[in-house]
């Protein structure tokens, strides 16, 4: 039996995070298949989400929390791939956001690509009939600017698309396991990016399909001009600039 852990990283996500758990409690069970856990990485957040994650886990053995410090996105992220891998023995590690931006109903479709052969499986907004919902003109600008402007020409990785989503499926065994988590060099958004990157150095079986993002419906986001997160946003993208002329050099031997 496949084990898959779902990794789900978090901040101040306490409007959304119950109902993130029993859509994957019902996922589950809908998907005995497969051995399913859950890891929400949360970055010991004020507003008590990290409080009910580890309430559900006393009740649901199947669900883990791991707290730790605020350091950004890019660096919990590793850690949740990190200790998936070495500390819950997972064969595939599924990740996507808390916000419901993209719907988990393509769980199933996702994890038969893995058993068909690929070793990973990308939510793409930029394939066929993927788009995004609900976003302002700032945010789709930022969007285009990371994606595009970065990912694609400057750092040149055109084996997909889309750069910057969460929701994507990859396997452990001769993909995940090869990366060295503790030197991803990212901290902010860029992780998703940069891991993609990685990934295209390890293996060329990867399916990119099409998926709906719609802008959250509760809680704030933290990819805006907010000035509660305006200088998290500016170092973020900032991050990302330099990484991907960094990937560039690399491309070119330098």
């Amino acid at each position: 039996m496949m084990k898959v852990v779902v990794l789900i990283p978090t901040y101040n996500e306490i409007e959304n995070i119950e109902l993130l758990l029993e859509r994957l409690i019902f996922l589950r069970r809908e998907n005995r298949k497969y051995e399913v856990e859950m890891l929400v990485v949360d970055d010991n957040s004020p507003d008590g989400t990290g409080r009910v994650v580890l309430e559900y886990s006393k009740k649901h053995k199947f669900i883990h929390l791991l707290s730790g410090k605020k350091e950004g996105l890019g660096r919990a992220m590793a850690r949740g791939y990190k200790y998936a891998i070495g500390h819950m023995g997972a064969d595939v590690v599924l990740s996507n956001e808390a916000d419901f931006a993209f719907d988990f109903e393509h769980f199933g479709y996702m994890l038969e690509k893995i058993e068909e052969g690929f070793d990973a499986v990308i939510g793409s907004r930029h394939v066929g009939i993927g788009k995004t919902e609900g976003w302002t003109t700032s945010r789709r600008f930022n969007h285009w600017v990371a994606n595009y402007v970065f990912a694609t020409l400057l750092a040149g990785v055109r084996e997909v698309y889309d750069h910057n989503g969460a929701f994507r499926a990859i396997r452990v065994r001769g993909v995940l396991e090869k990366i060295d988590w503790d030197k991803m060099p990212v901290k902010g958004f860029a992780f998703f990016f940069y891991s993609l990157y990685e990934l295209t150095k390890i293996t060329d079986k990867i399916d990119e399909f099409p998926v709906v993002y719609t802008f959250r419906e509760r809680g704030e986001s933290k990819v805006s001009f907010n000035p509660k997160y305006i200088r998290t946003y500016l170092r973020d993208i900032s991050e990302y600039a330099a990484l991907a002329a960094y990937v560039r050099a690399k491309k070119w031997g330098l």
